[in-house]
Parts: structure tokens; sequence; C-alpha cells
């Protein structure tokens, strides 16, 4: 039967080209590196179009990683199309191929392609798997196939009892995946689900993360790989399954599972799946999910030794309409087992039997088995047996240095450089966040120097400090005074204080430069805001800001002394009040290594006319002789605070007609705003979480200079409005946009400064280009986004 059932397949693509026909044209939306490798051995000739986020390229190296002889042989070449989350773009780009370029067929590289994938192949006529939203999201799974107790969580409160399990809808690879088998565990596992995140597997564009909770199935673990061609399965393997919580940490395939053989073509049916290449997985014969793509964990290869078939090949010929050979039967088993290290430095890796892959270098911290990337390498034998006794003898040294972290920048897209800038990074944070890849989250109140204290005690016990960092400006001062009890490079506790204390700041340039700080007093509630004023000859209209606060939070722009009253009795503590600043706004980036003053370079600010919030941050500046005009401020600045070993971002403007500059304010840490996460770093090639982190652990920076044809620039998309968001248009893409950031969605209220800075920004993108003049007509176009508050 089975025989007769593959030949019926091959005469049912039968086009008089035979076994061997003409090279076929694939479409690939992803870069699959085994995939393609694959197909370059193939007995078929294939040349494959890989259409690929152009941030992805970059993300991932894959100029280099594509420079593979195999690979050459067979891509023919790249195509930009920002398909990730949308289909539209993808059609749209299949189309402008096929203008003069003829298609053969249509796959799916990757999880997070096949909505594109199949879109684009059904738009165009080309075998496609169907209706692809159950393949690619486990809310629309469950409501296709049902099967157990489910439900959509869209906050803590909508988890049911346990025992069960919480995911992302629409990620991969266990991302996010937690077991939860008591009420006791709720809380901690929704923070580690909504938080997760893959930065290199994100194109960079606002992600709409959907959840789902379902009953928890005990059972052993399996997954069928299967070929369908025209809704029929024609190839179907079944792979055992070994796992750690919801990690898999071994494979093999070619087993014998009856039960799950016809669980899996019930499960066809259900799906209405046309040809694809579909992996699911099974507790029992329960499907879990199931993905309209190659398997990924070597499967694919595994398969490949145990059947005697290329199934890559076989797949892109059924998605090109031509004939496909499979076999009926395994001719043996092959299995793999993954290999996980101990949490910590990895100094050196030993394998006596020379058969382990291992994918971490020394040197690189490794992190808890928390979900597959963490993963350190494999081995692969002909038996489930083999493979673990191989695997049990690869040995790791392993240390346990660390850099410690005081809380971190409001976005994980600027969160996840910094952490990323050391081997083994430990925050102390004050919210309920697990950033991925960090080796340990403490939480606590952060202001408490006493508990931070205790805490760092404990944590010294266990790890060897290295280091300690902030990326926030109110945690400056505990930095230093934690360096300086562990012995650590950072800020004098001295100058910490007057670089979070604005008064005691520009007292200290004032008595070395005056002709550089605008005319300023110390004003508190209850003081006469005229009396004040005169005394340091400051005239309206005026700047009020608190002593020690940052991001324009109290920051008032007043015309009367009336306001300045009301600004002061608003604030409820110590500020400042100063002259007005006229002339062009900017920022100053660099570092400060052994007395050593670096500046990397300028940035160019946009602000609002009233409340002065920063809504466009460009680098380097395009202001001719910014440059040195601003050294000998910020040399004076330095000194007179006594700065050193630390990042510094300084604010001040600059009088083109006099070449003056005046001083805003100094931070002892990097600036945010995507400054220092991604503008300098795009611009320069070097990443600046880095550089301060090797400051940090007394290791000579990079003394990273910009480079000649990059200019980068962060832009939000501002309302002066109060109200509630009715609507807002779509955020512009372009091939120039590295991340796209939406904060305030519809329905949320918006509040004016100075009661809040924060809500009337509602979005923010990330530009990296090669002149100013493409980042200037971006902005023209988010300037244009049309927002309705009411």
């Amino acid at each position: 039967m089975k025989k007769a059932m593959n030949m019926k397949l091959n005469e049912r693509f039968a086009d008089g080209s035979g076994s061997s026909p003409r090279t076929l044209t694939l479409v690939m939306f992803g870069y699959n590196h085994e995939a393609l490798c694959a197909l370059a051995e193939a007995d078929t000739e294939f040349c494959v179009i890989v259409v690929e986020e152009r941030s992805l390229y970059e993300k991932k190296g894959l100029e280099k990683r594509s420079a593979d002889p195999r690979i050459r042989s067979v891509l023919s070449r790249w195509e930009w199309c920002e398909y990730q989350n949308n289909s539209d773009a993808a059609v749209e780009c299949i189309r402008e191929l096929l203008k003069d370029t003829h298609i053969d067929g249509i796959v799916p590289g990757l999880e997070y392609a096949v909505g594109a994938a199949n879109a684009a192949a059904r738009a165009v006529g080309l075998p496609h798997a169907g209706e692809d939203a159950p393949l690619r999201d486990k809310i629309a799974f469950r409501r296709c196939v049902g099967g157990v107790q489910w439900t959509e969580v869209k906050s803590e409160s909508d988890i049911f009892e346990p025992p069960c399990v919480i995911k992302p809808a629409n990620r991969q690879a266990s991302l996010g995946v937690s077991i939860i088998r008591s009420s006791e565990e709720i809380s901690s596992a929704w923070t580690h689900t909504s938080t997760a995140r893959e930065p290199r597997q994100e194109a960079g564009r606002p992600w709409d993360t959907r959840y789902i909770c379902e009953s928890l199935i005990e059972g052993d673990e399996t997954s069928a790989e299967c070929l369908v061609v025209d809704g029929d399965v024609v190839f179907l393997n079944i792979t055992s399954k070994e796992t750690s919580g919801a990690v898999e940490l071994g494979h093999e395939v070619g087993q014998h599972n009856p039960g799950v053989e016809e669980a899996m073509r019930d499960l066809v049916s259900k799906l209405g799946v046309q040809t694809a290449l579909l992996h699911a997985e099974f507790k029992g014969t329960t499907p879990i999910e199931c993905a309209g793509r190659p398997p990924g964990d070597r499967i694919m290869l595994l398969i490949g030794r145990a059947w005697g078939v290329n199934l890559y090949e076989q797949w892109a010929r059924a998605m090109c309409q031509y004939t496909v050979s499979v076999p009926q039967q395994p001719s043996s088993s092959a299995a793999i087992r993954f290999i996980h290290a101990p949490r910590g430095l990895v100094r050196s890796i030993e394998d006596p039997t020379g058969h382990g892959v291992i994918t971490v270098e020394p040197n690189t911290w490794v992190s808890e088995l928390a979900c597959s990337w963490d993963r350190v390498g494999f081995v692969e034998a002909d038996t489930h047996a083999d493979a673990v006794r191989r695997a049990s003898q690869v040995r790791f040294k392993m240390a346990n240095d660390v850099v410690l972290y005081l809380n971190h920048r409001r976005t994980a897209a600027e969160w996840t450089p910094a952490f990323e800038a050391s081997d083994g990074a430990v925050l102390l944070t004050d919210k309920e966040v697990r950033p991925a890849g960090i080796v340990e989250t403490v939480q606590l109140d952060t202001n408490d120097q006493d508990a931070v204290t205790a805490t760092v005690d404990e944590l010294s016990s266990r790890y060897d400090i290295r280091g300690v960092v902030t990326f926030s400006d109110r945690d400056v001062e505990t930095v230093s005074l934690l360096a300086d009890k562990l012995g650590l490079p950072a800020p004098s506790q001295a100058a910490a204080l007057k670089a979070r204390n604005k008064f005691e700041m520009r007292k200290a340039v004032q008595s070395i430069a005056p002709h550089m700080v605008p005319s300023f007093s110390f004003i508190e509630p209850g003081d006469n805001a005229q009396s004040v004023m005169e005394g340091a000859g400051i005239t309206v209209p005026c700047v009020v800001k608190p002593v020690d606060a940052s991001g324009s939070r109290g920051f008032s722009l007043c015309h009367t002394a009336d306001e300045v009253s009301a600004a002061v009795s608003r604030w409820g503590g110590p500020m400042v009040v100063e002259e007005l600043l006229t002339g062009s706004e900017h920022s100053a980036e660099g570092y400060v290594y052994e007395g050593d003053v670096h500046l990397i370079g300028v940035t160019d600010k946009t602000t609002t006319a009233k409340f002065r919030l920063e809504i466009g941050q460009v680098f380097p500046s395009a202001v001719e002789g910014i440059q040195d005009a601003v050294k000998p401020l910020l040399q004076a600045t330095i000194k007179a605070l006594g700065i050193n070993n630390c990042a510094f971002h300084m604010e001040f403007f600059f009088d083109a007609r006099t070449s003056t500059v005046k001083l805003v304010e100094i931070a002892a840490r990097p600036g945010g705003d995507y400054i220092a996460s991604h503008l300098v770093p795009q611009v320069t090639g070097v990443s600046f979480a880095r550089d301060l982190v090797r400051i940090a652990t007394g290791q000579r920076p990079s003394f990273a200079v910009p480079r000649d044809g990059y200019v980068a620039a962060t832009f939000k998309l501002h309302t002066d409005k109060e109200g509630v968001l009715k609507s807002m248009g779509q955020l512009p893409t372009a091939p120039i946009v590295v991340e796209s950031q939406q904060h305030v969605h519809v329905g949320d209220v918006i509040t004016q400064p100075p009661a809040d800075t924060l809500s009337s920004i509602l979005a923010e993108v990330v530009v990296v280009a090669a002149s100013r003049r493409e980042i200037e007509a971006f902005e023209s176009r988010l300037r244009e986004v049309e927002v309705v508050v009411e």
C-alpha cells in the first residue's frame, strides 16, 4: 500500500522532466544555513533566492556565514524585505521578483517566516500550507484542534489553577515557557514568560506577543516530522525526546509509535494542510503545537542519517511541484544529545571522545538551562545511549566572575546590549523583570543602601564581582559606594554626589569656568521666588528643575516669579532656578579612563518648546566646529566634579553666532534614548556598553571614534494633547530602521508634563543611514503620522 501511494505521488507531478528536473528556482524567506547546505548537496539542482530582513542580516552576521562554499554554490542572491509579522510586504516582494525572475517554489526557512512565505506562495498560485495561523500561533492552534483546557493570558490574573503551563503563543525554541505546579509560582512564572525576548531573532519592530495558559499534560514527549503534499502525508518520522522542564535535552529519530503516527495524520486533517513540511510536538498522543517549517535541533540531518533521505531536497521539490521520492521506513535510528554546562564563566572545555560539537567559546558566561538557546553543544550517535555516554564525558572548567548592574534602561531593546556587554551579569533591580541572559536577578529597593550593601555582601560570597555599573542616573551614587567597598574602579562618592545634584554641580563648575555656567540659584518650597531670582540676577523667562531628577521630570519653563513658586511647590523639594539658555541643544558622549577624558562625539537634539522634552537625537552632530567648541567645557566640568572611571553624558547649549557653550548638566553614566545602546555603536562600530564594562573592571576601553559614512538617530512620535488616545497611524518603515518601539496604544490615557514626562511619547524609532538626508526624510514621514487624542 505504501509503495502504491508513493508511485501515485510520483505520477501526480509527472511533467516530462523525470526525476532530474531543470534547475529549480526556490525563494526562501529567512536564512536557514542547514537547509541551504543540504540543498547544495542535493541531487536536484537548486538556485535559491534568500529573502531576509536587512537588520537580521547584520545581527546574525549572515555576510560571513553565507561565505561557506556550499552556500555560495546554491545561493543566487539576497532580497531585502520586512517580512516578520508583515505578510503584505512578503507578497509585494514576490510580485516584484516575478517581474523578471521565474520562481518555482517558496519556502519558510525560519519560524518567524512561516506566515510571510505561505502568504506569498498563496498569492501567486504556488504550493503552500493552506491556512497558516495554527502553524505559527498557539492560540489559533488550540482553537482549531482543542485537546486540552486553555485560555489566552493578558495578565497574571488570567492564569488558571496549577498544574499548568504558560508560554508565548507566537514565539519559538521553548522561549518563555513556564511550568507552574503551585499557586506560589504564578507571579514569578508570569514575569519570566512575559519578559522573554529574542533580540537576535527579531527585526527590531514592535512585536505583539500573545500568551496562552494550558493544562499541564504529563507523559512521554515525542515529535512528528512529516511531508504533506496535496493533503496526503507522504513521509512521516517519529522522534522521541528527552526534556528538562520545557527544554529539550536530546532526540532519537526513526522511532516506531503507531499512536503518534495516527494522531499526526488526524492533526494534518484537522489543520487542513495542503503542501508543507510539518514539525508537531506531542505529549502521549495529545498535540502540543505544530510548526509549518523544518524542525530545528538538527532533526532533519538525523532523519537523513536514519532514513537515508535528504528531506530538505524532497521538501523543496514538493514546494516546486516536482516529484518526490521518500522511503517508507527508516534503515536505522540516529540520536543527538545536547550539552549544557553549569552556570558560570566557561574557562576551558575538554572532550576526550572528540565527538562533541561545542558552540560556546572559553571566557563566555553560561546561564542556567532555561531555554534552547542556553545549550552549549551537542553529540550525535546511532543510538540515544551512545549519545548520552559521549556527552557525559565533556568537561567544563568554570569560574564565577560577574559584573554587578544597578537597574536598567526602560526597554529591552536598550537593556539587552548593556547586559550582553559582560560575560556574566548580576542585576539588582526595583522591578519585577527577568531579562534574558542574566546570571541572577535580585529584586529589592535599590534606594535602600543598607539593603543593597547586605545583598552585595551575600553575592560576594558566591561570585567574584569584577565591576559595578549602571545605565540609570539615580544609581550613580550607589555604584560609587559599592565600587569603593569592593575596591573597584568608579567615580568617587564626592564626584558621584556632584554629578547627581545639579546645584552642587553648577557651583563646582562655576568655581573654575563661570562663563560656561548659566546664572542659577538654589530654591525650595517656601522661598520667595522673586527675591531668590533677583539675588542671582535671573530674569524671566527662566527654567526650574529638581536638583536630583533626570529625564525632564519636574522641569518647568516659567514666565513669572509666581510660576516659579508654583513649580517649586508642585515638586515639593529642592530645585534649581536658572536663566533660560538659547541656541541649539546637544549632548557630549564619552568616558573617562584613569583621568583620560575621551569625547566620542556630540549628539544633536530636538526638543519641544514648552517642556524641553527630547523628541529627536542625531549622532554625530552636523554642526561644524561643535566638538572643538565643547571640549573646554567638558574638561572643566570633569575636573570640577572629579569624575573618573565612568561614562559621561553632558548636555549643553551651543550659540553658533559666538561659538560659545553653556552647561545644562552632566551625568556620570551613558546617555539614554538609545544613544549609548544604538546610536554610538552603529556609528563607531564599537559597543559603548562593553567599553563601560571594561572601564568598570579595570581594563582599557577602545577609545572609539565615529566612522565616516554613518549617521544614526532616535526619533520620537510625540503629542502635545491630553486625553485618551483614540487612534494612531502606522509607524513608517524603511530599510534604515533598526528598532521601533510603540509605548502608547489606543485607549491609553495621555498626560502632559510636568505631571508625566513619558505618556506623551507615543513611539520611538531608531535609524542608521549613510547620510543625514536619509534620516531627515524618514523623520518627516514619522512627523506626518496622524494621532487623535480626545
